[in-house]
């Protein structure tokens, strides 16, 4: 077996698990039997969130060397607080842990830098310890940035029009002119310093995408790209499903929080007992204060249960507990939300987004819907919903298609991505 060694960066800014900081657990929890031999590079925060996580964290690192590098320990730059410093900072503090990270990878003889997202710190430390040291190096897109979603009359993204792309997206509604503008230069750097290298993501709808904002970006896609722990979602559903659908993900508007309570009025008028769990990582604590208005406000308080943040074993046993996985999300990559749905025989009804139509165009268990037409997808809902033949016969494909997404499958597709990368910093 071929191996290789990379260092990878391993941050975790909280400890309510992500889908990237999922995919980065797996990857790492069965890199060694694969050939990967990593070189670990962390912080005693991230360590904790990642070990409150998940519990054998500790035990997976016991398996590759780990170094820790404190972000408190970073030297100091003298710069008054104030807008300059805010835009400058970011930089600075990429650039001191990539002098750190230089001397690791001198040290350990790496063969190649990882940053497991697309994170703009995480792109600058990747891109700055690569050039100090000589290396190849990559990031991983996994889709978690809304910036990255194009706005079509406006590409590709320069100097003149990248503030009225940032203006248009969601996430940056009630932000000052100052903020917007820190985001537009962050983009445009980003999207500048990722034309040095091989890029990596999961799936090719971000390639997509991405060539919106800047086609000379080159990327690898990772096939599979995403995975779900087979062992855990195989076990029977109960006979009598709690919920009649499910929403779990990143409680942010971009995932389609706000379009479920018009979605499930529909499903309600239909079925006034109709149940439905939400769950997910709360970021932003306003969102949710605003969704809970809305739910209110179409009188669905009875109908609906906010659960929040979930432990992973729980989050199973809940979409196996329910009838139909209700996903109106408007950006993703390759959605693991979607997949765990899928590997625990849950049909899933879907906005017919790029991510969803190129990985899951094959599976009949995805019910897709066009973009923001909430009837339409509250339709699909209320079909599954009166139709046990249709739904039990779904279930059963949906577990059949997730089954070819085991993560041994998506370890050996990153190493054979992690010697591209390598090949084409060696072509240049």
């Amino acid at each position: 077996m071929k191996s290789v060694k990379p260092l990878i960066m391993v941050r975790a800014r909280h400890a309510a698990i992500s889908g990237g900081y999922y995919r980065t657990y797996e990857i790492l929890k069965n890199g060694k039997l694969e050939g990967i031999d990593y070189t670990i590079v962390t912080d005693p925060l991230s360590y904790q969130n990642y070990n409150q996580m998940f519990p054998d964290f500790g035990k997976i690192l016991g398996k590759y060397k780990v170094y820790y590098v404190s972000y408190n320990n970073r030297p100091k730059i003298d710069i008054p607080v104030s807008y300059l410093s805010k835009v400058v900072m970011p930089y600075h503090h990429a650039f001191s842990w990539a002098t750190s990270i230089s001397r690791i990878v001198q040290e350990e003889d790496v063969d190649l830098i990882v940053g497991p997202s697309e994170d703009f710190r995480m792109v600058l430390t990747s891109y700055f310890s690569g050039k100090l040291c000589r290396k190849p190096w990559s990031v991983i897109f996994t889709g978690t940035n809304a910036l990255f979603q194009p706005t079509q009359e406006l590409a590709p993204i320069n100097l003149i029009n990248v503030l009225r792309h940032v203006n248009r997206k969601e996430s940056m509604k009630g932000l000052s002119l100052l903020s917007k503008s820190g985001f537009s230069i962050e983009l445009l750097v980003l999207l500048k310093i990722a034309e040095k290298s091989l890029m990596l993501t999961v799936s090719r709808s971000l390639c997509r995408e991405m060539m919106f904002l800047n086609p000379r970006i080159k990327f690898h896609v990772i096939t599979p790209g995403n995975g779900v722990d087979l062992e855990k979602t195989n076990k029977k559903a109960k006979p009598t499903p709690i919920y009649d659908g499910i929403f779990f993900s990143r409680l942010v508007p971009e995932k389609g929080i706000l379009d479920l309570p018009k979605i499930w009025k529909l499903v309600v008028h239909k079925f006034p007992k109709a149940k439905l769990a939400i769950a997910g990582v709360i970021e932003e604590p306003s969102f949710v204060k605003c969704l809970q208005r809305e739910l209110s406000r179409y009188n669905l308080t009875k109908n609906v249960e906010f659960l929040g943040p979930q432990k992973r074993d729980s989050l199973i046993d809940l979409v196996m507990s329910s009838k139909v996985m209700v996903y109106p999300s408007i950006l993703d990559t390759f959605s693991l939300s979607v997949l765990e749905s899928l590997a625990c025989g849950t049909p899933v009804v879907a906005y017919d987004v790029l991510a969803i139509k190129y990985n899951f165009h094959k599976c009949r268990g995805v019910l897709r819907c066009p973009v923001k037409d909430t009837a339409s997808m509250a339709k699909k809902v209320i079909s599954l919903l009166e139709n046990e033949d249709l739904r039990v016969k779904l279930s059963k494909e949906a577990k059949e298609y997730a089954s070819n997404f085991d993560w041994k499958k998506v370890v050996k597709a990153e190493k054979e991505a992690y010697f591209k990368v390598i090949e084409q910093f060696k072509s240049r």
